[in-house]
């Protein structure tokens, strides 16, 4: 642990184009993060083709920084053999780590491509001890955790022989990660395929009032760095691979200074450049720091809202006076009261704080007296993170030109060193070279990254030499290219950490022989027809509750986990299977990292949460001793079809009932009652307070109501946010001979619907 406390951060960085890769660098990233063009989960960034990232590997590691490619989307069997091919790919670009989602990928990446190491994407849903501990015994080197985790939670995790990486900065997706099909349930754009529409940035209506009731503000950790060092946090991750490069130099050069010195007290002018940068409303710390609720969300602000510069004293016609709380300069991008379309672009002298300034309004914009001005873009801030220099590489050289021996030239960085020699060094006859005179042409580095940063750097031997400038030219330009493919050769390939892969710890001891359908059921099964496999899937997982609940229970039926919970809710649910085992059938999985609990035999089954979109996929499972697993609702009948004949694992596909599209670590309710701290303790809903929960939906811009049912664990509520309208597919399901899995609310008599997800079935 000493070790771990002593050493430093890793600075991982967003890289959406090169020109960011570039901004990163610049700002102290120790790594980058970055999309191929292919199998991104950002497939809006401006991901890297095979030149821009053999170019962007080479870049990064002539300095020194690491380079982990995301292709963690989820993969459908007919890309399997492209993703493979993008793998190969990426090992022989020199490519240090890959992040993936899928299983399947996961596989292909160990058992193909031993000199990529894997990490865990935060769409894989890793969030506590036991995921992180599955994650190792697989042969990964590095989870990204679940955003979601407590800061006790990130220091148990931080207990296994794994690499952690914690989000840091930025952008908060406001569902579990890895379980969200809100995009493509609205707009057939599928977040878990890298095309996500950001439908949590809209307007919902919650208890009468319209608000952004998703979304959540930014995440800054910047003043929390200690804790996370102290935890034993690996790796901090900056969001941003679709912001500018402006963004990415200035989030990442804080983080640099942060990093080096994590107890020390931010300055207030490195805050508010933050907060310039890009904020919704206001930066928060995070669930790590124990932000809940309307602490989390901002339903007011779901854009930048920069900060205040101004406020407004006077409004005539297209002319507006403002009294400047901040400076003010040319090119300054203003909104006035945070109204909708107040926006415009300032120009005229710059003003200074306590200044009275005069500014022409956009035509169609009016300024409203006592409103407030907001500043979304410094123009001096770009300019001056744009400003900043391409890093450099200070260099070491000696020259020995004695005639009758060969020119020799050597160069060093500190670590690498080159040696080039040049023709055979002749007597002048006239004129003799001179340190001075050798160290002009020697010291002109030009367009490479190599600097001498003085003549001192620089040692020249010579004796009555003659030596052209040319050749002198020439000894340089093969030096420095040599040291430059040392350099990268050197950094190439150096960081991979993999642990041998172990068996896992389940074991196949159930046949889904004679099973025709399995239903999801609540706190009651209704009645069944013969064949048909119960899953109960409790609404509340307390110890007491279930143990009431399990009563009433027909023997035989399964138990659905959680998808997320802390280790010690995961430890006492383990604890209650293995108690009740007699009257249990098995256990059905929430999400990848339960595939490491340890359940003495019991059968498991992977749920919803763990989706199968390939046979890849099926077969990871199969090996992990599951029993059966469930077919994506992203993946249309052609396609489920093409699965099912390379599966060798039972699944069963979405049929009817309620689709669960988001799961949330916030509650809504809560939210509008303004509460930001007793999410743990909240009894609103147990009690059947008014102002609770229960019954409550939040409806969109069409009037589509969407359900909202609370799931209550030891440690507070998580909200599930379901579907508007039902799913009937029953028939086509049974037509297929497939095994149909009847959801939540099956036969409640709600509307039903044959929309689908990104081109699926539903």
């Amino acid at each position: 642990m000493e070790e771990r406390i002593t050493q430093r951060m890793e600075n991982l960085a967003p890289a959406g184009s090169m020109e960011s890769l570039h901004r990163a660098v610049s700002g102290g990233a120790d790594a980058v993060y970055l999309g191929f063009s292919a199998f991104s989960a950002r497939a809006g960034a401006g991901n890297f083709d095979e030149e821009a990232l053999r170019e962007a590997v080479r870049y990064c590691h002539l300095h020194g920084v690491r380079v982990h490619v995301a292709v963690n989307i989820l993969v459908k069997d007919r890309e399997l053999q492209e993703v493979d091919r993008v793998l190969q790919f990426l090992e022989d670009a020199g490519a240090d780590a890959v992040l993936v989602q899928d299983l399947g990928v996961m596989d292909t990446v160990l058992s193909r491509h031993p000199k990529l190491s894997v990490h865990a994407s935060t769409q894989m849903t890793i969030h506590n001890l036991t995921g992180a501990s599955w994650c190792r015994m697989q042969g990964m080197s590095r989870v990204v955790l679940a955003r979601e985790c407590s800061l006790s939670e990130i220091r148990k995790c931080c207990e296994e022989d794994i690499e952690i990486e914690v989000f840091g900065h930025g952008a908060l997706c406001v569902c579990v990660s890895g379980q969200c099909l809100m995009s493509s349930s609205i707009g057939e754009r599928s977040g878990n395929r890298g095309r996500c529409a950001q439908p949590c940035r809209l307007p919902y209506v919650f208890d009468g009032k319209e608000g952004a009731w998703l979304s959540p503000r930014d995440i800054c950790m910047r003043e929390h760095l200690g804790e996370l060092q102290d935890a034993g946090v690996k790796s901090v991750k900056l969001e941003g691979r679709l912001k500018r490069p402006e963004y990415v130099e200035v989030v990442t050069e804080s983080y640099r200074r942060g990093l080096e010195a994590p107890w020390r007290r931010v300055p207030e002018d490195e805050m508010e450049s933050l907060r310039q940068m890009f904020q919704r409303g206001s930066l928060m710390p995070g669930y790590a720091m124990g932000t809940e609720d309307a602490g989390v969300i901002d339903e007011k602000h779901p854009r930048h809202t920069g900060i205040e510069v101004g406020e407004v004293l006077l409004s005539q016609g297209q002319m507006a006076l403002v009294r400047l709380y901040r400076d003010l300069d040319d090119g300054d991008q203003l909104c006035f009261g945070m109204r909708e379309k107040a926006e415009m672009t300032y120009s005229g002298p710059s003003g200074r704080t306590g200044d009275t300034v005069r500014i022409r309004l956009r035509p169609g914009l009016q300024a409203k007296k006592g409103e407030k001005v907001h500043r979304l873009i410094s123009q001096r801030q770009l300019d001056e993170a744009m400003a900043r220099p391409e890093p450099v590489i200070q260099v070491r050289g000696r020259l020995t030109a004695i005639p009758g021996e060969s020119l020799r030239f050597t160069v060093t960085d500190g670590t690498s060193e080159i040696t080039e020699t040049g023709e055979t060094v002749q007597a002048a006859e006239k004129r003799a070279l001179t340190p001075d005179a050798a160290r002009g042409p020697l010291m002109q580095t030009g367009d490479t990254p190599f600097v001498f940063q003085a003549e001192e750097d620089l040692e020249v031997e010579t004796r009555d030499a003659f030596v052209p400038v040319s050749l002198l030219k020439e000894i340089r330009r093969r030096v420095l290219d040599a040291l430059e493919e040392k350099r990268i050769s050197a950094n190439t390939g150096t960081w991979q950490r993999r642990p041998p892969r172990r068996a896992g710890r389940l074991r196949p001891v159930y046949s889904m022989e004679g099973i025709r359908s399995a239903i999801v059921v609540r706190e009651r099964p209704g009645k069944t027809s013969p064949g048909s496999l119960l899953i109960w899937s409790p609404e509340d997982y307390r110890e007491d509750r279930l143990r009431a609940s399990l009563r009433g229970m027909p023997e035989g039926i399964w138990l659905a986990l959680p998808r997320v919970c802390e280790e010690d809710t995961l430890q006492q649910l383990r604890c209650f299977i293995l108690a009740n085992r007699r009257v249990l059938g098995g256990v059905v999985l929430g999400s990848v990292g339960q595939l490491g609990m340890r359940l003495d035999g019991i059968p498991v089954a992977a749920g919803p949460g763990i989706p199968v979109f390939n046979h890849r996929t099926a077969d990871v499972l199969k090996k992990a001793g599951v029993s059966f697993g469930c077919v994506s609702p992203e993946l249309c009948e052609e396609e489920i079809r093409l699965l099912m004949e390379g599966s060798e694992l039972p699944l069963l596909v979405p049929s009817s009932g309620r689709v669960q599209l988001m799961l949330l670590h916030h509650c809504p309710a809560r939210t509008a009652l303004g509460l930001k701290k007793g999410h743990r303790d909240c009894r609103m809903c147990d009690e059947k307070a008014k102002e609770s929960l229960v019954g409550r939906t939040l409806t969109d811009r069409k009037g589509e109501a969407y359900p909202l049912l609370r799931q209550r664990l030891p440690e507070g509520c998580l909200v599930r946010l379901m579907a508007p309208s039902q799913l009937d597919l029953t028939e086509r399901v049974q037509k297929n001979g497939w095994i149909p899995l009847h959801l939540e609310g099956s036969g409640d008599g709600g509307k039903t619907t044959t929309g689908h997800f990104d081109a699926g079935i539903l």
